[in-house]
């Protein structure tokens, strides 16, 4: 991975960390931008800031507990979460899964008054369609299942099994599909715990760039806000 692309996650990370104040509640997502932010806090947590952690993953809790921040159970609401993506388009559409975490930043996103996303410019793509693919976690007994009512989508299935013991599927959708209407579809089929499309405000995503600086992928309310 390139040096820009690190100093681009750092920059991000920083500008998602600047939004935590004393006494948050803060979902930690899972991947490097993620993993940049949660460095990013645990400047501010050793600087004297008091917040409290809820990571969505394996990795993130590690990482948090050994940069010394405070962490807690999923219990009510969270003030703010921040975490990656692997592809933003123009409408607030958000691939996310590759770390094969989507049911857990699902829950966490979905519990915080605010959601950040962490990118560089990299990750803000025209269409979907140049990310192509669209993560799915599956009750393990079912994937063959899941993966024969799908096969449209050509699945490909990993190895192992997510933090959950879900298996992550990945559907390679053709170009100029309707991505929503696709992941409303696998929504709807048994077996599946949940898909990695998010819908998010424009203004919620952060970019970072490689000389230090951030900006929103859009103006605040320039996408969907609903994330499902």
């Amino acid at each position: 991975m390139t040096d820009d692309r690190q100093r681009a996650w750092a920059a991000a990370g920083e500008a998602a960390a600047a939004h935590v104040q004393d006494g948050m509640r803060v979902g930690l997502g899972t991947g490097r931008a993620a993993a940049a932010g949660i460095r990013a806090l645990a400047v501010r947590v050793a600087a004297g800031l008091r917040c409290t952690g809820v990571p969505t993953s394996a990795a993130s809790t590690a990482l948090a507990r050994e940069l010394g921040i405070p962490l807690g159970r999923l219990r009510g609401g969270l003030d703010v979460a921040f975490d990656g993506a692997d592809a933003v388009d123009p409408r607030g559409l958000v691939i996310k899964g590759a770390g094969g975490a989507l049911v857990r930043e699902r829950i966490v996103a979905d519990a915080s008054a605010r959601f950040l996303v962490l990118v560089d410019a990299p990750k803000v793509v025209p269409t979907l369609d140049d990310w192509g693919t669209l993560p799915v976690a599956v009750v393990p007994f079912g994937a063959g299942r899941v993966a024969e009512t799908l096969s449209d989508l050509a699945p490909a299935r990993r190895r192992g099994l997510s933090d959950d013991g879900l298996a992550i599927l990945d559907l390679h959708l053709p170009p100029g599909s309707d991505w929503a209407a696709v992941a409303d579809r696998v929504a709807a089929v048994t077996g599946v715990v949940d898909h990695g499309l998010f819908r998010v405000d424009l203004g919620d995503v952060l970019v970072g760039r490689p000389d230090g600086g951030c900006d929103p992928a859009g103006p605040p309310g320039g996408a969907a806000t609903i994330r499902g």
